[in-house]
């Protein structure tokens, strides 16, 4: 269950507006550097409403860290019967509506373990996939360098064009991914068969 669906539409709101005004100032500043007055100013949020649902900037940075993982981790527990399209277009439709977000988790201004929690989670679906879909025996920590390798690259694409403040065309950088996923995959089958 999402973490702001128990919430009212106004409070998801509010923090809506909170995450993105956090997000809008790491691209700015460090996080050390980020005031609590700066950040209710920038998402038009009284102070008091900002202290009734997190302690300080941190606790809010940790929401958002925690909400990005879950909505990631949802769209890569959706079966997609190993079409790499239909994978990257449901990610990059996620990447698109939550591009500050994004630009913060795999742009130039990522936090290390924020961006290691996402790769984690993409490598451990990863060598899931290859396994199931080729019905591999192989151990998973075998595979798991393969699929850091993968990832990496595909990482890499995704974070340049969030820098490039999504210049891109979606469906370019889709069709590219799902190429190379296509040819990586038909390699991950032949080494681990």
């Amino acid at each position: 269950m999402d973490i702001d669906q128990k919430e009212d539409r106004r409070v998801r709101k509010t923090k809506k507006a909170l995450r993105e005004g956090l997000a809008e100032l790491l691209l700015e500043k460090n996080i050390q550097s980020i005031t609590v007055k700066e950040l209710t100013d920038r998402a038009d949020v009284h102070r008091s409403t900002f202290y009734a649902n997190f302690k300080d900037i941190y606790d809010l940075y940790k929401h958002v860290e925690d909400l990005v993982v879950q909505e990631i981790s949802e769209i890569l527990s959706a079966e997609y019967d190993f079409d790499s399209r239909a994978f990257f277009g449901v990610l990059f439709r996620y990447i698109a509506d939550n591009k500050q977000l994004c630009r913060l988790v795999l742009g130039e201004a990522a936090n290390s373990t924020f961006f290691q929690r996402i790769s984690n989670l993409l490598e451990d679906s990863c060598v899931e996939c290859w396994r199931r879909e080729h019905n591999l025996t192989a151990p998973t920590e075998t595979m798991r360098p393969y699929a850091h390798f993968f990832l990496s690259g595909s990482l890499a694409v995704v974070g340049e064009w969030a820098a490039s403040n999504f210049e891109r065309p979606v469906v370019e950088l889709m069709c590219m991914l799902a190429e190379i996923e296509d040819t990586f995959r038909q390699f991950v089958k032949r080494k681990f068969a």
